[in-house]
């Protein structure tokens, strides 16, 4: 029996019983109780209406009712589900909700409308992965081992997924069923092999395990493919190393191989080191080589044998022939327990003197040629002193190739000259050449063998052939070993010979094609060997038989190079055309051949679409919706694989998934074909858009403190975005309701090098939106640094938004945020005087009317008390320091008021008390009381001073008895209770105001200047005063001293005189004694 979800109906508001009868009731179920579906299949959900709509309320009426559908916390399409639809068309009993769901695994799933007062979430259902779609599986190597040695086992794994990326267990088949193959390819893009899977099956975890031998070496390239899908990784990477040498599997080559050796030559043949998978192994390996005499089996010594490693894993083995006749020659280990690959060795060394450089080749035949023509050039051998050497003609041969392909034109030697043992006997007759076999080139030993006359001596030749394709060629002539023309070959281009109409002729065009429309047709000219004709588009032409011509008309050729040609025609009217081409008037074998030209509406026309899908959701399409074709039907016959997602076709519609984590562009092309069969295709152009980036991880709550930025070292822990673009830029918008958000500075300065990539910057300038822009590295690095500070005194609850953004769209989250409460100090906001105004015995300390200053008193924490403002108790006390404090306070405040009372300085209850109004009348120098903000605040509006001294102090107290805002209890959380405290003095006077007392001191300062001033003038007059006087008095001092000092000199000089005159008296008597002296003989 069918299990019916019934929906309890819930509504914000009490409704009347007229609009109950109005509103109907709706129960939601999964279709034949099937909540369990594969990835892809729809899924239905039944809805049933209990009760009726009101059609005649727009509101709640059949149309009104569209509810939406959220899987998993998303709404509509997402990663989840694609192609929600909401049926409701009809009648009610096959109403409907209709959905893919795409991701495997467990979903619940919200129904919702709101005018309908509709909210479901008793609905869930399962999904199983869907079938394995091999373009989706992911391939990769086993233990991420891709190094290997040649002739070892490789393992590869392969993640099976659906069309969605939905893992897929061991219950999805045999893996064999899918046709898995792989396929090594070199670097360069060639073919290297095609590994022979020897095991494949399930393993544990969900994964198929394949096996396989590697076996060429080298870096390598894998392409892993199912059902000629490739899987995702592919190509995988590897490299194979050689494995151990094997002498028996070791390739001896030449240049060019020969048996026949000329004497005196040095025979080189190089030594391909081989494994058993024939990989070259490098290094010079030690061979060995014997050389036996076939006649007498003895063996030869070799005194030159050289071997030399001439590049990684081949060896250059060479030793001169300095002995006519046929030897076997062996190359084997140094044990010669084993030769290499196709030993012995047979050869035949032969005397001649051919020189290279002096024998000489001429010939019209080593010009350019036509296919099909025989070409013949002459062949003279000299020896290094230009004389003929003759040599046996099988010891001639000529090699002929194409250098595009292993084409070889076979070539005939002729003798011109003939040689016995003494000499040229002259040229041979017809019927020696008859007996002589010609001896075409190049045979598949190199051998030229000839009937009956094979030791015939020649010294001259000529060559025959007949080349049939066309290309260039290289001529090589050999006389043994020696390749004339010094070593080089010669280089001819043979050209197509004429068209044959017989071969040639249109090999493609469209026999149905629209009027007025420019058709092509495509004609194929070859000459009588099938080679390409190039360059004749004027010698072709587009005939038509029908008769009306005029409505036809035709244009030039194209030669394509290839020789294709195409051509243009234009068909003006409906009808059928018989349409032939000719060459130079001849017409080719495939004439006539007919062409129906249709109306342009017969022919459908394939438009391109433009589809856009977010990475990680699937979209259905309909390419051939906006398409023209004629009839009502069309249908989609193919359609191409596109590269970076899945595609299935259901009927008309096809489903495109991208593959996990690509984001960009993607296209495929499609084919659509009408009722008549008529084909067109387009393109479908997808863009892949990068969802807005997604939170891998975010903190469910956070803690953060009052007042205190947080976290005080670093920064929250714990956010992590997904963006798929690396390197693109996204944007992340960082907002609090209640508080701003900032970057760590120190792990900014720690992670300096990694900014660079990263924009911080606030919109308007304001604290609240921090907005940072960068790649998804540097932006998960900066959210481990972010920090919270709340506004000032806010504590609570509050959200932080973090919205990513990227040029498609915007992501939000929020995450809660509680600011654990610190416990603030309350304040009080008073004057420092009041002028008090006396009316009779008591003066009014506040009057709003009066005192123009703000006036409050309460508490930071108050404005987020849980409790409310009612429960939020302080103490709060008015004392002043003489006279007394009158005020009415409310009854509730009777049990905790407390009074001071004349000089006493103990506070003590209050008790007596006269209540009218609930209010009771105070009066005392103190009043202290336990009640709430605005009890103090009216308090202090209704106070009065009584005293007849002015000048006094009221001091006002506020304590917050230790509560803040905390939690539903805050009984619990007391602290240290904090308080307030101010003065005020109460005057009678107005106190001078600023501008006056600026005045009056500015008038004190000029007065004190001038004063200062006056005395400094004075104190200069005295000085100079003084120095006057002093000048005076020293000038007086030396004049009296000027005049004793000239009547000293005075008295001096005469007494001078005196002296002098005295003195010369006493000369002029001495003089005279001294003349008048009597002197004895």
């Amino acid at each position: 029996m069918s299990t019916i979800i019934f929906l309890l109906v819930l509504s914000f508001f009490p409704l009347t019983n007229s609009e109950k009868e109005q509103v109907p009731n709706f129960a939601f179920s999964w279709l034949n109780d099937n909540n369990t579906f594969q990835a892809g299949d729809i899924a239905t959900i039944n809805i049933k209406v209990l009760g009726n709509f009101d059609d005649k309320n727009a509101t709640l009426s059949k149309s009104a009712f569209k509810p939406t559908l959220t899987v998993n916390g998303k709404m509509g399409n997402s990663s989840f589900v694609s192609g929600v639809l909401l049926d409701t068309v009809g009648d009610t009993s096959t109403w409907r909700i209709l959905f893919i769901p795409i991701m495997a695994g467990l979903f619940n799933v919200i129904i919702n409308d709101d005018p309908f007062k509709v909210f479901d979430s008793s609905l869930h259902y399962n999904v199983i992965p869907g079938r394995m779609f091999t373009s989706v599986c992911v391939a990769s190597w086993m233990g991420l081992i891709n190094e290997f040695e040649a002739g070892t086992k490789a393992t590869l794994l392969i993640l099976p997924k659906d069309a969605f990326g939905n893992n897929i267990s061991l219950a999805g088949g045999e893996p064999t069923s899918y046709n898995f193959t792989v396929s090594a390819l070199y670097e360069n893009g060639s073919v290297a092999n095609m590994p022979n899977i020897t095991y494949i099956g399930w393993k544990n975890f969900g994964y198929i395990v394949m096996e396989f031998v590697v076996e060429k070496a080298g870096k390598l390239l894998l392409i892993v493919e199912g059902e000629n899908q490739t899987l995702i990784g592919s190509p995988l990477l590897f490299e194979v190393t050689p494995g151990p040498l094997d002498v028996s599997n070791c390739v001896a080559k030449w240049n060019f191989e020969t048996i026949a050796w000329q004497l005196y030559s040095k025979m080189e043949i190089f030594i391909h080191q081989q494994d058993q998978h024939g990989n070259l192994v490098p290094g010079l390996y030690p061979f060995d080589a014997d050389v036996v005499e076939k006649e007498t089996n003895l063996t030869m010594p070799v005194a030159d044998l050289h071997f030399e490693e001439v590049v990684p894993g081949i060896q250059l083995f060479s030793f001169s022939l300095l002995e006519p006749g046929n030897f076997l020659l062996t190359i084997s280990d140094l044990k010669h327990n084993k030769s290499i690959s196709s030993m012995p060795y047979a050869y035949t060394v032969f005397v001649g003197y051919c020189d290279g450089l002096n024998s000489v080749i001429n010939g019209s035949g080593l010009n350019d040629s036509v296919a099909g023509e025989t070409a013949e050039f002459t062949v003279y051998l000299n020896d290094k002193f230009q004389y003929p050497s003759p040599v046996e003609l099988e010891r001639i041969h000529v090699l002929i190739a194409s250098e595009v392909d292993s084409y070889y034109a076979m070539a005939s030697i002729v003798p011109l000259t003939i040689f016995n043992g003494s000499g040229p006997i002259g040229k041979p007759t017809l019927s020696a050449i008859e007996q002589i076999a010609v001896a075409p080139a190049p045979y598949a030993d190199l051998i030229n063998t000839s009937v009956g006359s094979s030791k015939v001596l020649v010294s001259a030749f000529n060559v025959i052939y007949t080349p049939a394709k066309s290309g260039i060629y290289e001529v090589r002539v050999f006389c043994g070993n020696i390749l004339l023309n010094g070593g080089h070959p010669f280089k001819k281009e043979v050209r197509a010979g004429e068209v044959n109409e017989s071969l040639s002729g249109a090999v493609d065009f469209t026999p149905k094609v629209p009027k007025q429309f420019k058709n092509e047709i495509l004609v194929h000219l070859v000459d009588s060997y099938l080679n390409p004709v190039l360059s004749q588009e004027s010698r072709l032409k587009l005939e038509i038989a029908s008769i009306n011509h005029s409505s036809f008309s035709s244009g030039m050729f194209l030669d394509n190079g290839d020789g294709s040609y195409k051509g243009q025609y234009l068909a003006m009217d409906v009808g059928t055309y018989e349409m032939c081409v000719s060459f130079d008037g001849k017409r080719f074998s495939s004439c006539p051949f007919w062409i129906n030209v249709y109306s342009n509406e017969y022919f459908p026309k394939a438009s391109d679409d433009i589809i856009f899908v977010w990475e990680d959701q699937s979209i259905a399409f309909d390419v051939i919706a906006n398409d023209y074709f004629a009839g009502d039907n069309a249908s989609i016959v193919e359609f191409s694989k596109p590269g970076h997602g899945s595609l299935m076709q259901d009927g008309q519609l096809l489903r495109y998934t991208p593959f996990k984590d690509y984001f960009g562009n993607d296209s495929f092309l499609y084919t659509m074909s009408d009722v008549n069969g008529n084909l067109a295709t387009a393109a479908v152009n997808i863009s892949v858009l990068t969802i807005p980036p997604q939170f891998v991880s975010y903190p469910s709550r956070l803690q953060a403190t009052e007042d205190v930025l947080t976290p005080s070292f670093g920064g929250f822990s714990g956010f992590e975005i997904r963006y798929s673009d690396s390197t693109e830029n996204i944007f992340v918008n960082l907002s609090a309701r209640s508080g701003t958000l900032s970057l760590s500075p120190m792990l900014m300065q720690f992670w300096q090098p990694m900014w660079g990539g990263l924009s911080v910057k606030r919109v308007d300038n304001e604290a609240k939106n921090l907005i940072l822009e960068g790649s998804v590295e540097v932006i998960n690095l900066a959210l481990q640094s972010i920090q919270y500070l709340g506004n000032e005194n806010f504590y609570g609850e509050d959200i932080i938004r973090v919205s990513t953004r990227n040029r498609n769209g915007v992501n939000d989250l929020d995450v809660p945020v509680f600011v654990e409460p610190f416990n603030d100090p309350p304040f009080i906001h008073v004057p420092k005087f009041i002028i008090l105004k006396s009316s009779g015995d008591e003066s009014p300390i506040f009057e709003i009317e009066r005192d123009k200053f703000e006036f409050a008193i309460g508490d930071p924490d108050l404005h987020n008390y849980p409790g409310g403002e009612a429960y939020f108790a302080v103490t709060f006390s008015v004392e002043v320091s003489d006279g007394f404090l009158q005020t009415s306070l409310p009854s509730e405040l009777i049990n905790t008021t407390e009074l001071k009372l004349g000089n006493s300085n103990v506070w003590q209850p209050l008790q007596t008390y006269v209540t009218i109004s609930k209010h009771f009348t105070v009066k005392a120098n103190g009043i202290r009381f336990r009640g709430t903000i605005n009890d103090c605040n009216m308090v202090m509006q209704q106070l009065y001073y009584h005293g007849g001294e002015y000048g006094v102090v009221l001091t006002v107290k506020l304590h917050d008895m230790g509560h803040y805002g905390c939690y539903s209890d805050c009984a619990a959380n007391i602290s240290v209770p904090l308080y307030a405290e101010a003065t005020v003095n109460l005057i009678q006077r107005r106190p001078m105001s600023s501008l006056v007392a600026h005045s009056f001191g500015s008038a004190i300062v000029l007065e004190f200047l001038m004063v200062f001033s006056l005395g400094v003038l004075l104190m200069l007059f005295t000085c100079k005063c003084a120095i006057h006087l002093e000048k005076e008095r020293r000038e007086r001092g030396t004049s009296m001293r000027k005049s004793k000092l000239s009547s000293s000199m005075q008295t001096s000089q005469e007494q001078i005189v005196s002296t002098l005159e005295t003195l010369s008296i006493r000369c002029h008597i001495n003089r005279w004694l001294q003349s008048n002296t009597y002197t004895p003989v």
